[in-house]
């Protein structure tokens, strides 16, 4: 294992092993399934990241699997130069009937979350011709050079500034600053996570939404909802605009991670047809917002076949029993230790353990690690503990978990 961890940091990324050595930890994974990991030394973990979000059925789940290999022995083209691929329209008819979506609406097929943010940033500036974009403070977008302007947080970009044109995004924090800034008719579009993920979990509810579709209206302001983290199953819904009772639609809505099930990267650009229209059809202008592998179609069955598998889930009583008793473990914690959890806000298979302080939720994390629970503090929040569960998470992967925090509870109070 050492030579190993050596030859990463002197042929892949040296600083990345630098950080595993200042955080104590060193493990290799050799091997995923389900819920677990194992390491090179024979130790199961415990998976409370998912890949950050996108093994919403945990590691190879068997049904998207079989997916991806069916599409590799009927050798469907990857890409289609000069042409089309046959299932981009089933894709995009699954997704509007899923989000509930009314009137017409075109969906495009990208590579990351960051490229569909992009593309989402290109329509709105297209169609308003305005040059100004609204973002919320502590978002998350992406690290891409462009959005990367949609971060207020410097740390992100820290030692190439000059990259980030500060000059073209302003921030609101609240809902209300918002819509005061958007009836200046300075932007082109509002883009917002419905939670943000990273700043601990904070939420957009159904009133707020209005204010800011109503505003969006007032200004020929394009909404643009970025369900890149929290869409597809995460919240326990189709999107977490559904999950929250959202009553608007927004204008874009962005989609990733979890339809593919970290098989293989693919986003989603859904887009009003009358804006994504008078981007695509402008006269001597580029028809598509592509990359290389844009319009996989390998994508495109697996997606597929997420959709299936999420529709069944969603419909399960037993997972839904199994999620929601989790979420009522975690409250206990905090019902039980009131001093130091300060709250527990879950929905679906996402929970945020919102602790006394910073120093305190280090001490969990670094104790849940050191017994093989791999989870995330929110970097925006850092006394918030994030679990991203996959939906069929083993009951014995959450016992191992609640005991886990409490143990470390019990042992602050006695120490106090």
């Amino acid at each position: 294992m050492t030579l190993l961890l050596s030859d990463y940091g002197n042929y892949v990324n040296r600083g990345w092993i630098e950080t595993l050595n200042d955080l104590d930890i060193s493990s290799i994974f050799q091997r995923a399934e389900s819920d677990r990991l194992y390491d090179t030394e024979g130790n199961t973990w415990y998976d409370f990241i998912s890949h950050y979000g996108a093994t919403l059925f945990g590691h190879y789940y068997p049904p998207l699997c079989d997916a991806l290999q069916s599409a590799l022995s009927i050798q469907s083209p990857i890409g289609t130069p000069l042409g089309i691929s046959e299932r981009a329209p089933l894709l995009a008819l699954n997704l509007f009937d899923k989000l509930a979506l009314q009137g017409e609406w075109n969906n495009w097929t990208l590579t990351t979350g960051a490229e569909a943010v992009e593309g989402a940033l290109k329509i709105a500036v297209t169609v308003t011709k305005r040059h100004r974009i609204l973002a919320r403070s502590q978002s998350f977008h992406g690290l891409s050079t462009l959005t990367l302007q949609l971060n207020d947080e410097a740390s992100w970009y820290k030692g190439y500034e000059t990259l980030v044109d500060n000059n073209r995004v302003d921030f609101f924090h609240d809902i209300s600053e918002a819509v005061n800034l958007i009836a200046t008719n300075d932007y082109a579009g509002v883009i917002i996570e419905p939670i943000q993920a990273i700043a601990g979990g904070r939420r957009v509810t159904a009133h707020e939404a209005t204010m800011l579709r109503q505003a969006c209206d007032n200004n020929d302001t394009l909404f643009i909802v970025d369900e890149i983290f929290t869409g597809m199953g995460r919240c326990g819904h189709y999107s977490a605009m559904q999950a929250l009772d959202w009553f608007i639609q927004p204008d874009i809505i962005l989609l990733s991670k979890t339809l593919t099930g970290g098989l293989l990267p693919s986003s989603q650009l859904v887009v009003r047809k009358d804006y994504f229209d008078i981007f695509t059809t402008r006269p001597g202008c580029a028809r598509l917002i592509a990359s290389t592998f844009s319009g996989n179609s390998l994508g495109h069955i697996v997606a597929l076949e997420s959709i299936v598998q999420l529709s069944q889930a969603l419909d399960d009583d037993i997972l839904r029993v199994r999620q929601h008793e989790f979420a009522r473990s975690l409250n206990n914690l905090a019902y039980q230790y009131p001093e130091l959890i300060q709250q527990v806000d879950s929905l679906g298979s996402l929970h945020f353990l919102h602790f006394i302080s910073p120093e305190f939720a280090w001490d969990i994390w670094k104790y849940l690690h050191n017994n093989r629970i791999l989870t995330l503090l929110c970097t925006h929040s850092p006394n918030t503990l994030k679990l991203i569960c996959p939906i069929n998470q083993a009951t014995e992967a959450q016992l191992a978990i609640c005991n886990a925090i409490s143990y470390l509870c019990d042992e602050a109070q006695y120490a106090s």
